[in-house]
């Protein structure tokens, strides 16, 4: 009987420890607002610190929902199956967000865009960032966002997203 009680207290304590899904939660989406000239492509990645684009598939295959026009916003680019918050209760403490010029990749092609890290913006960001900031991106970055970790760093970009000679 002491064994059968010990087995249910541990199956109990076992599931009560796993992560889970929280379908309550609307942040499975993080919308993004593109203000730049140009088209970009935005892609996340969950494998912070490697920042490398080594795993990362082809971002400009057609059909994928990356793409956000100049002067546009989407809720869909940036999309998880599970929330973005049960992520990082899972153990996630960065989320990086990935901007990328798409003439840069259509001009270059994906293969040499990963190879020379020729990215437009990073954002590495923490689950504090995302509710400061409502759950809402933008390219180039707004004031809002200067104190968030990003490469190249805040300033670097006017508000039409071409680069500033510093």
């Amino acid at each position: 009987m002491k064994r059968l009680i010990f087995i249910c207290c541990g199956f109990l304590l076992f599931t009560a420890m796993t992560c889970t899904k929280d379908t309550d939660s609307d942040h499975f989406h993080i919308g993004f607002y593109n203000e730049s000239e140009y088209g970009v492509f935005v892609e996340w990645s969950l494998e912070h610190p490697d920042t490398t684009l080594s795993r990362m598939q082809n971002v400009s295959t057609p059909g994928w929902d990356l793409y956000v026009e100049s002067g546009h916003s989407t809720r869909n680019a940036l999309r998880n199956t599970d929330s973005f918050e049960t992520e990082f209760e899972c153990g996630l403490d960065t989320l990086c967000v990935f901007v990328f010029n798409a003439d840069t990749l259509e001009f270059y092609g994906w293969d040499y865009v990963k190879e020379h890290y020729l990215i437009a913006q990073r954002y590495d960001l923490t689950l504090n960032d995302l509710y400061r900031l409502d759950w809402q991106l933008a390219f180039p970055p707004t004031p809002e966002m200067r104190d968030i970790k990003m490469w190249p760093p805040y300033g670097t970009y006017d508000s039409l997203g071409r680069r500033v000679e510093r």
